[in-house]
């Protein structure tokens, strides 16, 4: 066998494997769609576990996208961890509400998240809704003061045609899957534009069919990186290996880092245009 015929079993291999990752991953998170809606939205409740790292950096933060919750950030939190970084993943419900209201809610995690860690600044990784989310808070709140890198996977900024296969009248989710059509959310990027010192990077799936590469990129500009991590889907991203190593590159360069073992009882250009769809 020829070294192309090698190299195109491989590639058609990695295919495959890419498209059954997805749909496991996929099946996954619709089962959850569907449990939660019958269930009861619960305000108040998320369960924080923070886990505290060794590095004198911001704390990180994982926020998941819809329907989803902190278990897709599973293998992403164990190799930041490792990696040193102090990190909280986020689990919050998207039942009945709408991306202002989670964005608020983000807000409030944030916060606590702080004044547990005694930082002033945060990173965030977020998927999906969850990058939209992390937009919406760093326009319209405090987010725009304590973010210091904000990390979208597969995240709609410019909304996602996936979003019209679903109907605003669908129980518990409509009205902010509606929110996830293209042109349907406006986000005051002008105020966005204000936390100057923040670093967006913006990574996409080749293979995403929910959220395709080009609806999932921010604008290009001195603190903005698009990246697109090749055979990932849209559930894949969170636990793929490349898209690990853009984020630990970001965070590496947000400053030096500092090794310290911590407890838990220790003490431009304008960034971003007035749209970024237009």
């Amino acid at each position: 066998m020829s070294y192309m015929q090698v190299a195109s079993v491989d590639r058609n291999l990695r295919r495959v494997h890419a498209v059954l990752t997805e749909a496991w991953c996929n099946a996954s998170t619709a089962a959850k769609v569907l449990r939660r809606q019958g269930q009861a939205r619960v305000v108040g409740s998320r369960e924080r576990e923070l886990r505290l790292g060794s590095v004198l950096q911001p704390p990180v933060m994982l926020v998941h996208g819809l329907g989803a919750d902190k278990s897709c950030f599973s293998a992403m939190e164990s190799h930041l961890h490792r990696a040193g970084y102090t990190v909280y993943s986020v689990s919050y419900s998207c039942l009945g509400s709408d991306v202002d209201a989670c964005a608020r809610n983000l807000e409030r995690e944030t916060a606590w998240l702080l004044d547990q860690t005694g930082s002033d600044r945060v990173h965030v990784v977020a998927h999906s809704l969850g990058g939209v989310v992390l937009r919406w808070a760093a326009a319209n709140t405090r987010m725009r003061d304590w973010l210091s890198v904000g990390v979208t996977l597969g995240s709609p900024h410019c909304g996602t045609p996936a979003a019209h296969l679903a109907s605003s009248r669908l129980p518990g989710f409509g009205k902010i899957v509606s929110q996830l059509r293209p042109g349907a959310l406006t986000i005051d990027d002008v105020s966005l534009g204000r936390a100057a010192d923040a670093r967006w990077v913006a990574i996409a799936g080749e293979n995403d069919v929910v959220v395709p590469p080009k609806y999932a990129r921010l604008p290009q500009a001195r603190n903005v990186r698009n990246a697109v991590v090749p055979w990932a889907g849209h559930m894949t991203l969170t636990r793929n290996t490349d898209t690990f190593a853009i984020i630990l590159e970001e965070l590496a360069a947000a400053s030096a880092l500092v090794p310290q073992t911590r407890s838990p009882h220790s003490d431009s250009v304008d960034p971003h245009p007035a749209s970024l769809c237009a």
